[in-house]
């Protein structure tokens, strides 16, 4: 594999992989636990808003990391003979698209909308959080398949 192709590899799957380790993360461990840890609803609003503060540039960093380095590799290793290849590629590249928009959603009209909530709303609002966050759990998790998906193609249609 040539160098900048093996360069792109690595910066697409790492990039992807702290994506998706990170919001599953998040979403399925530190959330629940700290749910549970905290005495008052405030408390831990205060704590996961303290947790998530700054975070976000970090992610559209990332974010856009993956889908430059994955628009790279599209152009390099372009099949356009396999139509299953371009459904693939095409499918992978709306669940990164999906993700950035699902993300922006959260990041710039959700949390301030939950940071902002009266007590009795907050409930609604962190499950509501809940399932965005497993949203994009899903399409993270979705773009790695489609991803392996893609590469297996030459093997599959030989």
């Amino acid at each position: 594999m040539k160098s900048l192709e093996m360069l792109l590899v690595w910066t697409h799957g790492l990039s992807g992989a702290a994506w998706f380790g990170a919001i599953f993360y998040r979403t399925l461990v530190v959330d629940g636990k700290a749910l549970a840890f905290f005495r008052s609803r405030a408390e831990y609003e205060h704590f996961s808003a303290h947790l998530a503060h700054n975070m976000r540039y970090f992610v559209v960093a990332g974010l856009l990391t993956c889908g430059l380095s994955g628009f790279a590799l599209v152009g390099l290793r372009w099949d356009g003979a396999s139509t299953l290849w371009l459904a693939l590629v095409a499918a992978k590249g709306a669940a990164w698209l999906g993700a950035c928009v699902l993300f922006t959603y959260v990041s710039w009209v959700h949390w301030p909308w939950r940071v902002c909530a009266a007590p009795a709303e907050c409930d609604a609002y962190r499950r509501h959080g809940q399932r965005l966050a497993l949203g994009m759990v899903v399409l993270a998790g979705t773009g790695f398949a489609l991803g392996q998906a893609c590469r297996a193609v030459p093997w599959l249609t030989a």
